[in-house]
């Protein structure tokens, strides 16, 4: 068994504060300059991507972030700070400039004899993230500090082989996860080509399908009403049960629950047997329904790829008919289509698209043998896709195991065989 030692976080490290950028140069339009902010921390620490904040003004070369920069958010907008102190590396995407914007922590380190990966994992563990939220400050938004972080004490191992060998055994999971998510981005550009080739050029394995001379269309393709594609169109409750935490509760699903074409459980809510049951009566949900975010967060899209007990609110609930689901799911996950959604919302203080503006929403759409023959290509696609999210839900799972037991020394490391 190996030695452990008490530490503190400062005598390992300083964190160094954020730069106030310009609100007014801030940018919607997609700029390679982006600006780091809370949000673009995980649940449990890591970096995220869905959320992006842009910049379009000059910027102070002291603070341009570097790949594998260790990072800490020091404000929380949620009332149970669960994002508060967490930390995230910068990514290596060559195309973008990450910028250290303010209240978020740059990890600058004192002791180079220490592992920044071990620590890295460390700001990732609970115990530590508790330490952080249980000394914040404020109400609405919490806050924490530098120095309250570097106040942290903990244990580890006196040898830093240990050390970087507890670090390697939960990066090996970080990349097993990483490299199905681009497996998985892989895929689903995929079925966007094929939906693309086939919807809008018309064409099936290089040949040009016949068209109609006076409308321009394939033989056989019409116009009409989008739903005419469900068994069922509905939303989701209109009502505002109340949150709970409670071993029989039940996930509630909004549109800000729904990113990167699935269902983001970590952070959906949770509410009583009672109000499940009541929303499930006038919205139950199938496997390969399509959800559809229509009010605040709008156009996100996913699909139910298997049964758990959810119900949702603020969604569009699509049933398809048998065998057009993947068509359904691909037009509603084309970016020019959701901007045409988009635009046609209503709502000063929140955005909505409405359900009568659903129903009435008409398309060209395709005969049901075409629809059928595209639904049998992209099929294998979609089931490729679940096995990955499934393998990535798995090792989320046997990582979060595994962190708190590797970070109090539940698990001896120090004889096994690792490749660092």
């Amino acid at each position: 068994m190996s030695d452990w030692n008490e530490y503190k976080l400062s005598d390992i490290v300083d964190i160094k504060h954020g730069y106030a950028f310009k609100g007014e140069l801030f940018s919607d339009e997609p700029t390679k300059n982006i600006l780091v902010t809370p949000g673009n921390f995980k649940i449990g620490g890591g970096y995220k991507d869905d959320k992006l904040k842009y910049y379009k003004g000059d910027i102070p070369k002291d603070y341009i972030l570097s790949h594998k920069d260790i990072i800490v958010t020091m404000t929380d907008l949620s009332k149970q700070a669960d994002t508060l102190g967490f930390s995230a590396k910068v990514p290596n995407d060559n195309t973008k400039v990450f910028l250290h914007n303010q209240r978020i922590g740059l990890l600058q380190f004192k002791d180079d004899t220490f592992s920044h990966e071990f620590l890295y994992w460390l700001m990732r563990a609970e115990h530590y993230q508790k330490f952080v939220a249980g000394s914040s400050t404020g109400a609405t938004v919490k806050h924490t500090s530098p120095t309250k972080i570097r106040a942290f004490k903990f244990k580890a191992p006196s040898n830093d082989i240990v050390r970087k060998k507890i670090a390697k055994i939960l990066s090996n999971y970080d990349d097993l996860i990483e490299n199905n998510l681009k497996r998985i981005k892989l895929l689903e550009e995929s079925a966007r080509l094929t939906y693309e080739e086939w919807f809008l050029r018309f064409r099936i394995d290089g040949e040009k399908l016949e068209v109609d001379s006076e409308t321009g269309l394939p033989l056989g393709w019409e116009k009409k009403k989008f739903i005419s594609l469900c068994k069922n169109f509905t939303d989701g409750t209109h009502d505002s049960p109340k949150a709970i935490e409670a071993d029989n509760s039940y996930y509630l699903i909004t549109g800000k629950h729904l990113a990167n074409n699935e269902i983001n459980f970590s952070t959906a809510y949770k509410i009583s047997e009672d109000d499940h049951l009541k929303i499930m009566k006038r919205s139950g949900l199938q496997n390969r329904d399509i959800l559809f975010s229509n009010i605040g967060t709008l156009g996100q899209v996913a699909m139910v790829n298997e049964f758990i007990d959810f119900s949702c609110k603020n969604v569009f609930i699509f049933r398809a008919l048998e065998n057009t689901e993947c068509f359904l799911f691909e037009f509603l996950k084309y970016e020019p289509n959701k901007e045409n959604f988009i635009a046609q919302s209503s709502g000063s203080t929140q955005k909505f698209i409405s359900l009568q503006y659903m129903r009435q929403f008409k398309t060209v759409i395709a005969p049901n043998d075409f629809l059928y023959k595209f639904n049998e290509n992209i099929k294998p696609i979609y089931n490729e896709l679940d096995n990955l999210r499934k393998q990535n839900q798995l090792l989320k799972e046997a990582r979060d195991i595994l962190l708190p037991r590797l970070m109090t020394g539940m698990i001896d490391v120090e004889d096994m065989e690792i490749t660092l």
